[in-house]
C-alpha cells in the first residue's frame, strides 16, 4: 500500500513537472514568436522609409529641392502635405489616377486619394481606426530642411540631419498638412511603435533606428541644418543606433 502511495505522489510530481515543462515552453515559444514578428515589422518599417526616401530624391531631382511641407495656393492656404506631393513619385504609384495638387487634399476632385489606404506612410492595420493615419514626419520649424516655403536642397546641409522620423498614434491623415513642429516634439517621440525605439531618417539617406535610452535633447540637435552641422552625429548618437541601413 505504502508504495501504491508512493508512486502515485511519483506519478502526480512528475504530471506536475511536465505541465510546469509544458507550460515554460508554450510561453518561450509565445515570447520567440513576438521577437520575430517585432523583427519584421520592423524591417518592413524600415523598407517603407526607404521607398520615401526615393520618393524624396525622386521630387529633389525633379525640382532641384525638397517639397514644402505644406503645398499652399496663391492665398496661402494649405492643400496638402509633402507626402502627397511626393507620391507620384514613389514607383508603385506612377501612372495612378489624377492628383490635384491645385485643390485641397481632402476636396472632391482627392477623394479617390483620401479614402486610400497607402502603407508606405501608414503602417497600421488595415482594420484599425488608424490605417489612413501617417506613420512617417517631418519636423518643421525655423532651420529645419522643411521649416518655411523655401524649398531646401540636400547638399545645401549636413548628411546628419534628420529629415523624417517614425511616430505613433500621429492623428494626421496621410495627406493632410501636419507634421511636428520644434516646440511641440513629445517625450514619447524615442518610445517609437512598440516602446523600445524609432526610425530617423537622415539627409544622406541613412535610416538608424535609435534605442528608446537616446535622450530626446540629443535627438533636437540634428533636426535643424545647423544644429547638425555643429555636432557630430556618430559620437551622440551613434552609442544608441541599434540599427543602421
Amino acid at each position: 500500500m505504502a508504495s501504491h502511495r508512493l508512486g502515485l505522489r511519483n506519478r502526480s510530481w512528475l504530471l506536475g513537472a511536465c505541465a510546469l515543462l509544458g507550460l515554460a515552453i508554450i510561453i518561450g515559444l509565445s515570447h520567440a514568436v513576438r521577437i520575430v514578428n517585432r523583427a519584421a515589422r520592423r524591417v518592413e518599417h524600415r523598407n517603407n522609409l526607404k521607398q520615401t526616401w526615393l520618393s524624396l530624391s525622386n521630387f529633389h531631382d525633379s525640382y532641384s529641392g525638397l517639397p514644402p511641407a505644406v503645398r499652399k495656393d496663391k492665398a496661402g492656404r494649405p492643400l496638402c502635405s509633402w507626402r502627397f506631393q511626393t507620391l507620384p513619385f514613389l514607383e508603385s504609384w506612377m501612372g495612378s489616377p489624377a492628383m490635384e495638387f491645385g485643390e485641397p487634399w481632402d476636396s472632391p476632385a482627392n477623394q479617390y486619394w483620401a479614402e486610400l489606404r497607402i502603407r508606405v506612410y501608414c503602417w497600421s492595420e488595415e482594420d484599425s481606426a488608424e490605417k489612413l493615419h501617417t506613420n512617417i514626419v517631418a519636423v518643421t520649424g525655423p532651420g529645419t530642411p522643411f521649416g518655411d516655403d523655401m524649398q531646401k536642397r540636400l547638399q545645401d546641409m549636413d548628411g546628419s540631419t534628420i529629415l523624417l522620423v517614425e511616430i505613433s498614434h500621429s492623428g494626421i491623415h496621410w495627406m493632410a498638412p501636419g507634421d511636428l513642429t520644434l516646440d511641440s516634439i513629445p517625450e514619447s517621440l524615442v518610445q517609437g511603435l512598440e516602446g523600445d525605439g524609432f526610425h530617423v531618417l537622415f539627409a544622406d539617406g541613412q535610416i538608424w533606428f535609435l534605442s528608446a535610452d537616446v535622450p530626446l535633447e540629443d535627438v533636437k540637435k540634428f533636426f535643424t541644418i545647423d544644429g547638425a552641422g555643429k555636432h557630430n552625429r556618430e559620437q551622440i548618437l551613434g552609442p544608441y543606433a541599434l540599427y543602421r541601413s
